[in-house]
């Protein structure tokens, strides 16, 4: 004789939970904008749940952060071309990503997660669950249906100035410094201003 168990109130919630919309949110600071479209593409067409089918719309709601600190390697912000073309007379474009960005933050996050969907039938109603913002800023109603925090694709390394005092002095000392050297984070150096040359029989003042 088999036995069957219960099913439990968690078993029960988790089942609600796989098959209602979730909002995720992400922090796209300092993320490279291929690999976290590729990350949001995933929670967006569903394929994080046991019950994903390519025709099945299962997915859920992200939330991306910080678009304005978006990041991409080495010099792809100007070698990256994004081609536009409205099927009208002189509309094709070749726009780099750099000046996307400075147009709208949001557009290059947008368009890493557009390409990451891939070319199907449901690409266009997946995007209409995607909330991009350049800052932390949100809506009230966004910021209350949120309910779970998404790891970040890279580790955000920590500038030179937020750095303590004990953490540089236990860096290993390659060079040794002079008494009067002037680190830059730590002491701005005055402007000497421009070099004038003087006028053939004038006096330097």
């Amino acid at each position: 004789m088999s036995y069957r168990r219960a099913v439990s109130r968690f078993d029960r919630v988790s089942q609600w939970l796989q098959f209602s919309r979730q909002w995720h949110v992400i922090d796209a600071n300092q993320q490279d904008a291929e690999l976290l479209g590729d990350k949001v593409a995933r929670y967006l067409a569903g394929k994080h749940k046991p019950i994903y089918h390519p025709e099945t719309d299962c997915g859920d709601h992200v939330v991306v952060t910080n678009c304005k600190d978006i990041a991409m390697h080495a010099f792809d912000w100007k070698h990256t071309i994004y081609k536009f073309n409205m099927e009208y007379p002189k509309s094709k474009a070749d726009i780099p990503a750099w000046q996307i960005h400075e147009y709208d933050p949001c557009r290059i996050a947008f368009l890493s997660v557009y390409r990451s969907l891939g070319n199907n039938l449901l690409r266009r109603r997946l995007i209409q669950r995607l909330h991009l913002f350049p800052d932390n800023e949100m809506p009230e109603f966004v910021r209350q249906n949120i309910g779970s925090q998404l790891r970040q694709v890279q580790e955000v390394v920590k500038r030179s100035d937020e750095y303590t005092l004990e953490e540089r002095a236990a860096f290993p000392r390659v060079v040794k410094f002079a008494e009067g050297h002037v680190v830059d984070w730590e002491k701005s150096i005055e402007n000497p201003g421009r070099h004038v040359k003087p006028v053939p029989g004038q006096k330097d003042k």
